[in-house]
């Protein structure tokens, strides 16, 4: 890649700054003391009681990550316009979906002293052995693709902006991560939220302005450009023709709703002070993560009309260092980097909260573990998940954005019927949930060997569809769940009581 010296300096240099502002900041919220439940809502809720500006960024930080300024724009330079338009829905349907579901949560959580998707999911189905094994399991799981994917883009950035060997950037990405994120927890990686989304905001106005100014250079205007595109290319401009409009549609759910309900709930949800707090907060959210969602996505189609050839997973950084003066080709390598590290830390306390408190100490400790033996598995397990990640991360994907689809998909295929049921149907138990898990799970994996399973659709819609039958005839076809139960969830609450106080049983 031809990008002149001083350039990668500048840039290198920006993302020194960058970091150690965010290992500063991260630590410096961790000493701040809050009142919590013990070790896991003070650390992993940050106490419950953020206010809206520290959640409302967070949660958008969360979403916004390496998909919205790598590999979403990837998929736009390969994809064309039709993937702008998916990521316009995410941004607005699915967040406000989240919001709805979140609202409804968060009181659960307080009833029921919780903090992660197992210990709610495990209450509101009486304790299943099956369902208290399986939900962590699964977030392990899927959360983990999740990271490798993300490690990814931040190696790929590295490599792109300063020229490093992959390997040594992923090893330097991962370090940076663990210095805010193990001793700060969600308090600390909240207070580095605020400051990336501010970052990544920055960012995207700089390089939007910077990509259209030099096409506008190259082309005289925007038209032009796209004329000249589309007479190579015809299919890039018109959203239905890359893969039809069934398999549009199929993406627009997919990435717009299936992927705001399900394992991250819970962890958005309890961080979230009051229902003022989560009201303000969905605002922000809604706002900063359109912009990002619909502007990235959208540069990276623009960005095909100068940069046809480029990788497409490298065309938001290569672009910045082609068309910005160098200091500001460092803020948006930044930028993007902001937006990686957010979201690894958010799922990195969501899949470790699930091996904390769900795996150790719900089931293997039953309950019975010290704030003193969690904090101690805490810091074994964020350092042994990111150097697992970190050793997988080195061999990388041809497409990320293949991988982010995978692994959005079947969270929705383990979660989405039995958080979404669980809220608002009465009627739902623990033989549906079961039903639900293995069937929507399994046809998933089995038509993502198998396309002719799929109908001509992506496999997430057909599994959803099966998922959503077992939910319903398996709980219609066996008792229904305590009054107890029903009470916390859709009552006001008068039989609460600890889920850790509760035997697991079959």
């Amino acid at each position: 890649m031809d990008i002149s010296n001083t350039t990668r300096i500048f840039a290198i240099v920006t993302f020194i700054v960058y970091a150690l502002v965010c290992v500063v900041l991260g630590n410096v919220a961790s000493r701040k003391k809050v009142k919590g439940d013990g070790f896991g809502k003070s650390y992993f809720a940050g106490g419950g009681n953020m206010g809206f500006l520290a959640a409302g960024f967070m949660i958008a930080a969360s979403f916004a990550s390496g998909g919205t300024f790598l590999s979403n724009p990837g998929l736009a330079h390969a994809w064309g316009l039709m993937w702008p338009i998916c990521m316009a829905t995410f941004a607005f349907s699915g967040l406000i979906a989240a919001s709805i579901i979140n609202k409804k949560l968060k009181i659960v959580c307080n009833r029921i002293h919780a903090v992660s998707l197992g210990a709610v999911l495990q209450h509101r189905y009486d304790n299943n052995k099956f369902i208290a094994w399986y939900t962590p399991l699964s977030i392990v799981i899927f959360t983990g693709l999740f990271l490798y994917q993300q490690m990814t883009s931040g190696a790929r950035l590295m490599e792109t902006m300063t020229g490093l060997p992959y390997a040594l950037g992923l090893v330097i990405f991962g370090l940076i991560l663990l210095a805010y994120t193990i001793f700060g927890g969600s308090r600390g990686a909240a207070a580095v939220s605020v400051f990336q989304g501010f970052v990544m905001t920055v960012t995207t106005v700089v390089l939007a302005i910077g990509i259209v100014s030099y096409v506008n250079g190259s082309f005289g205007n925007l038209e032009n450009a796209f004329r000249d595109l589309a007479a190579d290319e015809p299919g890039i401009l018109s959203p239905g023709s890359t893969f039809g409009f069934v398999l549009l549609a199929c993406y627009l759910f997919q990435v717009g709703v299936s992927g705001n309900i399900g394992k991250d709930n819970v962890s958005q949800a309890v961080k979230i002070g009051n229902s003022k707090s989560l009201h303000n907060s969905t605002a922000i959210t809604l706002a900063f993560v359109g912009l990002w969602c619909i502007v990235m996505p959208t540069l990276g189609t623009i960005g095909k009309t100068v940069f046809p050839d480029v990788v497409s997973d490298t065309i938001i950084p290569y672009a910045a260092l082609k068309v910005l003066p160098p200091v500001f080709a460092g803020i948006v390598s930044s930028g993007v980097a902001a937006a990686i590290q957010s979201t690894i830390a958010f799922q990195l306390l969501n899949v470790n909260s699930c091996v904390v408190m769900d795996i150790y100490g719900g089931l293997i400790k039953k309950g019975r573990a010290s704030d003193a033996q969690l904090k101690k598995v805490n810091t074994v397990a964020v350092v042994v998940i990111m150097v697992i990640t970190v050793a997988f991360a080195i061999k990388p994907p041809a497409l990320i954005g293949v991988i982010n689809n995978f692994t959005i998909a079947g969270g929705a295929c383990a979660f989405f019927m039995p958080v979404l049921f669980g809220v608002w149907w009465k009627r739902a138990n623990k033989f549906g949930c079961i039903a639900s898990m293995v069937v929507g799970i399994g046809y998933y994996l089995l038509s993502t060997v198998v396309p002719a399973l799929s109908f001509g659709m992506l496999p997430l819609i057909p599994s959803l569809v099966f998922s959503c039958a077992a939910m319903i005839f398996g709980s219609l076809l066996t008792p229904a769940p305590g009054s107890e139960v029903l009470d916390v969830w859709f009552g006001v609450g008068r039989t609460c009581c600890k889920p850790s106080s509760a035997k697991i049983e079959a």
